[in-house]
């Protein structure tokens, strides 16, 4: 079945707009064949409804593109947060564990900063992916005989916190990542679209005029609704991206702070 997450947007508002005008022509025609006279009060009561149901449903379906939005948004600072809270832990930890930990925590940052730059490139989303994977199994296996090293360390309990929740926010981005409006949903809304296009070319038979400038407008602003919505929900390609400025901000930091030697004193 078709994408529509997966079609150009300047394609897909395009063709949504021609779309619409062909249905009302389709019903303006129906109408004026099946001769819809004197029907202009009724008729204007129908398509007021199945314009405000249409406005409802185009409401509706912003709302949760623009939730997955700020989601995904929250949770590039979340993990900024637990990748700086990681490192500065870290440093409380004795040599050799400190440096080797410092130095896989910054890896692992640069990791996660290649995945989300990837864009929709498959292969090198793929290779960031298991890079990631790796760092994180590299991570762990550093970190727990640094933990056995001092295990009355009261910052054993604080350092394994945040490593669980760096790594289970990378699980988390992924999630918000796959976590689209259902196409189910985009199709209904641009059927409902269609059928309410039609329902105002019916209308308009029966009071005998177009009005295509009023209804080019309307149909283009419709168009820019719904591309809009998909804009939303497709968080690494389009106008309307997911900011990595928080995360790349931190890691560079960090970067300095490594580069530096710049590490709590001991």
């Amino acid at each position: 079945m078709l994408n529509l997450s997966a079609l150009p947007l300047p394609f897909l508002g395009a063709a949504l707009a021609a779309a619409l005008l062909l249905s009302q022509e389709i019903g303006y025609r129906s109408g004026q064949r099946i001769g819809a006279r004197d029907e202009t009060a009724g008729a204007g009561h129908l398509l007021s409804a199945a314009l405000a149901l249409l406005g409802l449903l185009i409401a509706f379906t912003f709302s949760m593109a623009s939730d997955r939005y700020e989601a995904r948004r929250a949770l590039v600072l979340a993990e900024a947060n637990a990748l700086s809270t990681t490192y500065l832990r870290v440093q409380a930890l004795d040599e050799p564990y400190r440096g080797r930990l410092s130095q896989g925590v910054v890896a692992y940052g640069q990791a996660r900063q290649d995945f989300f730059s990837a864009g929709e490139d498959a292969r090198k989303l793929a290779a960031a992916s298991a890079e990631t994977d790796a760092l994180q199994a590299r991570l762990w296996a550093d970190l727990i005989p640094a933990l056995r090293a001092a295990p009355t360390a009261t910052i054993n309990p604080p350092i394994l916190q945040t490593t669980n929740e760096l790594f289970d926010l990378a699980a988390s981005r992924q999630a918000a990542l796959e976590a689209h409006v259902p196409d189910a949903i985009l199709r209904s809304l641009i059927v409902y679209a269609l059928v309410a296009a039609a329902m105002l070319g019916y209308g308009m038979a029966s009071a005998g005029r177009r009005h295509m400038v009023a209804s080019l407008a309307l149909f283009i602003l419709v168009s820019l609704a719904v591309t809009l919505i998909i804009d939303l929900d497709r968080p690494r390609a389009g106008s309307v991206t997911i900011s990595q400025a928080p995360f790349a901000r931190t890691l560079e930091g960090l970067k300095t702070l490594e580069a530096a030697g710049l590490r709590a004193p001991r």
